[in-house]
């Protein structure tokens, strides 16, 4: 316990004596007052579930019917954690010189993960009606170890993603496979294969019924802390100095140099997305949100011939690497740009290689997100003219304003909540890019009809690839124009 706290000091010590300490505080209280917001609906959903619940399903049990959206939450709650959760960082290399033991550096680290709102949140939604409804219907004791049942999957979901986080940085196989197992969840419910409200409702009434199976959840809480505990022992060097590098380190992408030196300075890119901490979050929740077609792309809305809404999902679904690695172009190298500058490196190759690895990955989407045709053969053509928008329009769009971003990013820090980086530059590209897709789409469906407004957009953006040499061009004249500014923004940084 002692060397906890000793640790938890050193922690807070170097917090408070960084460099940007008061900058970070800032950041930091912002931070908490927006989760004390978030949590303090989260009571009142909590509190309030049981009535919203009676007035959706009227003469039916409302304990069953909590059930059976238990498991949505708890599967939500992996995804969310994936995206979002950080892991828990300490700077090992003064401490593993020292006589300090290896697991109790792994148990520090373990215990300080816990504390993270993703472990709250599920304390004020079920609490509440576990008191108020579970209690009065089944007893005070079914209600206990209903909500030890619940702190158990919380805990289990946790080390649980922890781990797999850990295993993903250090073979990217691990990603994929999470990514695909998620995919077949969510296409499994989505076509009735294995419908998750009626196995949640089974589940979670059966250990309503019988508490003895609480044991369970403490038994996979338990797996789960020991399997990340034990995986923390072994490789906490490897953790914290080469998170990732394992496999990227010996990968030197040689055929990517047949492509001349374009292909090389995109190996470079590559590189540096699957050693940093923050571009490879990008990376990572890019691949997700490939996901999100469950949401956008429903049976009602090809029905109503809602093609705005699914043109959205397809754009965001498609270019979502591109808006999210495209609108730091070039502040992803801020920390060596000066050297960059003093090579002997073309300004066109550059950004020519840029505008390959974005339209590369989109393309890599498309072909994923084509699978969304098994629920209607409409969205692949939405999909493919969202895709040609974006590898032709939203790439110059990324490029003509990455010419005028100042801002430097530390690409080690972690992504999820970082605005640093942020600026006006990156809310007037996302105004850009939505008034653009808009002013193509909209007069030609309202004129016409929605698919003559989804060929505007495709063929706009084919128009603009076939172009596309000429755009570089003139993003390569903004470059030269202001890469002195922008060299003397990622200093003052």
């Amino acid at each position: 316990m002692n060397i906890i706290l000793t640790l938890l000091s050193h922690q807070w010590k170097s917090f408070i004596r960084s460099r940007n300490a008061g900058k970070s505080l800032i950041i930091q209280l912002f931070m908490a007052l927006l989760i004390l917001y978030f949590l303090a609906a989260a009571i009142i959903l909590g509190i309030s579930v049981g009535k919203i619940l009676t007035e959706l399903f009227p003469g039916q049990d409302t304990v069953s019917i909590f059930c059976s959206f238990i498991l949505y939450y708890f599967l939500m709650d992996i995804m969310l954690r994936f995206m979002l959760q950080d892991l828990p960082a300490l700077a090992v290399q003064p401490y593993l010189t020292q006589n300090i033991e290896k697991k109790k550096l792994a148990g520090f680290l373990n215990i300080r993960s816990l504390f993270t709102v993703f472990n709250i949140l599920p304390l004020v939604l079920f609490i509440p009606f576990s008191v108020t409804k579970i209690a009065a219907q089944y007893g005070n004791w079914v209600a206990i170890c209903f909500i030890i049942n619940i702190v158990a999957l919380t805990a289990g979901n946790h080390f649980l993603i922890l781990f797999i986080k850990r295993k993903t940085f250090i073979n990217y196989r691990w990603m994929i496979g999470f990514i695909l197992i998620a995919g077949l969840f969510i296409t499994g419910d989505r076509f009735h294969f294995f419908p998750v409200s009626r196995i949640s409702a089974r589940i979670f009434t059966g250990l309503l019924k019988y508490p003895w199976l609480t044991f369970n959840s403490l038994l996979w809480a338990a797996i789960s802390f020991f399997n990340n505990y034990s995986f923390l022992q072994k490789n906490l060097y490897l953790e914290e100095n080469n998170s990732g590098k394992s496999a990227a380190s010996t990968a030197n992408y040689s055929w990517l140099k047949r492509f001349g030196l374009t292909g090389e300075l995109i190996s470079i890119d590559v590189k540096m997305i699957l050693r940093n901490k923050r571009p490879r979050t990008v990376l990572l929740i890019s691949a997700m949100l490939l996901l999100y077609g469950f949401i956008f792309y429903k049976p009602e809305f090809i029905n109503k011939g809602n093609f705005g809404f699914l043109l959205f999902g397809g754009i965001f679904i498609t270019g979502v690497f591109i808006i999210n690695y495209g609108q730091f172009l070039f502040a992803w190298q801020s920390g060596h740009f000066d050297g960059i500058l003093t090579h002997n490196i073309g300004t066109k190759a550059y950004i020519k290689s840029k505008f390959a690895l974005m339209l590369s990955v989109s393309t890599i989407w498309l072909l994923c997100s084509l699978a969304y045709g098994f629920i209607s053969w409409k969205i692949i053509p939405v999909e493919i003219a969202a895709y040609l928008f974006n590898i032709g329009i939203n790439t110059v769009l990324v490029g003509l304003f990455a010419t005028r971003n100042y801002k430097a990013i530390d690409i080690t820090k972690k992504a999820s909540f970082n605005y640093q980086g942020m600026g006006a530059t990156q809310w007037l590209y996302t105004l850009a890019i939505g008034l653009s897709c808009l002013l193509v789409y909209w007069p030609f469906a309202f004129f016409m009809n929605s698919w003559a407004g989804i060929a505007a957009i495709g063929v706009s953006g084919l128009v603009f690839l076939l172009f596309q040499d000429w755009w570089i061009g003139i993003i390569q004249l903004e470059f030269q124009k202001n890469k002195y500014k922008i060299s003397e923004g990622f200093r003052e940084n």
